[in-house]
This record gives C-alpha cells, structure tokens and sequence, in this order.
C-alpha cells in the first residue's frame, strides 16, 4: 500500500476513534469490518462476527415498544445491503454488556463499488436517551401543566362569579340606602373580579398555546385577517380605524394559533392609538429567501427602544391598567405562537409615531415541542 494511502487511512480511522457518534461497517453479507469505539460503548458489545440474522438478538435491538425485537428480515440493515438508505429508532436492551435501555437511532446507507455494486453498508449509531429522556419529561410537564391549568381556571373562576354575585344581591338589597363611597367601592370590587377573570382566561390561554399540538395546514392568511378584523369591528368602528390589509400568502400554520396571533396584534395597534387621530394599520407581508415575513405596523403611541424586548415577556405593563385594559400577557402568546412556528417575532417602533411589529414564519411551517 502506498505511503500516502497509508497515512490518508490512518488519519480516518483516528477521527473515527475519537468522534462520538458510532461507525460501523458492514460487508455484503453483513460481517462487521470496522466498528468505532464509540460504537461499541453505545450497543454495550463489542463488534463481533454475528450472522445478520442474528444482530437483532445478539445486540438486544428492540422496536420502540421495548418489548419486540426489531424484524431481521425487515430490517434497515437488511434495505441498505438492497440497496436503499433508511432510518430507524431502537431501544438497546442487551443482556451480554452493561447497557440497560438505551434509545439510539441508526442512520444505514448503503456502499458501493466504482462499478455501483453493493458492497456492504454504513452504519451510523446515535444515542439519543438523554434527549428523549428530556422530551418525555418535558410531554409529562406539559400535560401536568395543561391539566393544572384548566383545574386551577375552574377552581378560581367559582369564587369571583360569588363574589360578584354577592355584590350585586347587596347593591339589588341596599339599593338607595348605598351612599356614594359604599357604591365606588362596590364598583371597585367588581372591576377586581372583571380583571382577574381576564386574568385567568389569559393564562389559560397561555397555557393551552403552549402545551396544545400543533396542527400544520395550509392556512390562508387572508382569510384569517378578515376574520379578526370581522371580530374587532366594534372597536373598529368605535375608535374610527382604517385597516389595510396587502395580499397576504397561504402558509403551512397552525390555523387557530396564526388567528390568535394576529387577533393580538391588530388589537393592540387598535388600543394604543394616539389620542389626536384615529389609527391606521397596515398588515403587509413578503417572501423573504425559505421564511415569510409579516408586518403590522400602526401609527399609535409607540414604544421606547429600552422596552422593544420587555413587551414580549409574561406580564410586562408599560402602563396602567386604568391607561389601556389588558393582563401584559397578549405579546408573550404572540411570542410562543412564532416560536412554535420556527420563526421569530420583534417589533421597531418610536415614540409618538407608531409600531411595526414582524415575525417570521417558514416556508413549509416548522413544528416544535
């Protein structure tokens, strides 16, 4: 063998040696030829010359059930050595080594010679049980979440609705005999269980954006906006605004998630409106490269620069309540919704001139846990 080769091999065969990810490789009838170190750490056994109707059970791969051994006939490695690439997920549950359960996934291609024979197979082995380890707690998290939630909205709304109740029954009772402070407070106290009402739906609403499953579908963005604008026609037509909404594109998106966000943005350009003019909003959009880019932009009250990140976080005011309505939760949904999208949303804005609010949404949607 040539010197150059020589060293050229050598140098491949360190890098296997010292990568994290397992390579093995395999001839046409399924002998081990080559098995990295890592590979032998992630299966728990060392590579030895088994029959490949025998890898399944010799090395414990068990389909995702953990409880049937992966099919040698229908194996992965089996296409591969046919001829076709493929994926698949096993759980790892040896009995000859020391790995218990472990989730990998296996990457197969197949090889061939200068003439496009097939030669054996590649394997390329990944021990994901930490990451899906993390992605169970994280399901179970969020369905004790969604769970709690819901019990907790429930269990909260029943007090306010008796202390409103109860409020009412002692206005109906007392009637004129409520001198002006015992009405302003009544009144007060009213206004407390309207807000924490909203309150709790808000985070409900937060609760269920972030732990619902997605269901990407081609959505029509101008069917979505006439719909929102259709639902904020009262305050539309109370504060005297001009909505203009450009062509917008149908997008793989979740429906009622890319409703809500709109719903929430629009409102806001509505409700921070200058108080000398009516508002005027323009909902734009634009392929940008793989993405689309969206924007609302308003001719309201604006944003300090300081504050353009603070606003999309859970409760962040920066107003009073008696200033302009709302909880400080409608921009945080509007937040998990772009990035359940695999996007990204940020506003530009100035003070006394108005808002553009953008987010970003790809081209063929992107799911997330």
């Amino acid at each position: 063998m040539p010197k150059l080769l020589s060293q050229h091999l050598h140098l491949v065969e360190s890098i296997f040696e010292c990568i994290g990810l397992g390579v093995v490789v395999i001839d046409e009838l399924g002998a081990i030829i080559f098995c990295n170190p890592a590979a032998s750490t992630i299966v728990g056994i060392s590579a030895e010359k088994v029959p490949l109707e025998k890898w399944t059970e010799h090395y414990g791969f068990y389909l995702p059930d953990g409880i049937t051994l992966c099919p040698d006939t229908e194996s992965s490695i089996v296409a591969a050595i046919s001829g076709v690439s493929a994926d698949f997920e096993v759980l790892i549950q040896n009995h000859l080594g020391s790995v218990r359960s472990k989730w990998c996934t296996i990457h197969v291609k197949p090889l061939k010679s200068a003439e496009n024979e097939i030669t054996g197979a590649l394997l390329l082995i990944q021990d994901t049980s930490e990451q899906k380890k993390l992605s169970d707690e994280a399901a179970r998290s969020n369905t004790a979440l969604q769970q709690f939630a819901t019990v907790a909205a429930h269990d909260l709304q029943e007090p306010l609705r008796s202390i409103s109740g109860f409020t009412d029954m002692l206005a109906q009772f007392q009637g004129e005999r409520l001198d002006e402070k015992s009405t302003r407070c009544m009144n007060k106290i009213k206004d407390g269980v309207t807000r924490m009402q909203t309150l709790i739906n808000d985070l409900l609403t937060y609760s269920r954006i972030q732990t619902k499953p997605q269901i990407l579908q081609p959505t029509n963005c101008n069917e979505i906006v006439a719909s929102c604008i259709k639902s904020l026609n009262a305050s539309i037509t109370k504060s005297g605004a001009q909505i203009n909404v450009d062509f917008l594109p149908t997008i793989t998106a979740d429906a009622s998630q890319l409703s809500q966000l709109f719903q929430n943005l629009i409102g806001n350009a509505l409700k921070f409106c200058a108080a000398d003019k009516p508002p005027v909003v323009w909902i734009r959009a634009r392929r940008e490269a793989t993405l689309w880019l969206f924007s609302i932009e308003d001719n309201g009250i604006g944003i300090a620069p300081e504050f353009a990140e603070r606003v999309f976080r859970i409760f962040q005011r920066l107003h009073s309540s008696t200033a302009y309505a709302g909880t400080g939760i409608g921009l945080a949904i509007c937040q998990t919704i772009v990035d359940r999208h695999g996007g990204r949303i940020w506003v530009e804005s100035e003070p006394g001139i108005g808002s553009t609010f953008y987010f970003t949404i790809p081209e063929c949607g992107e799911e997330t846990t």
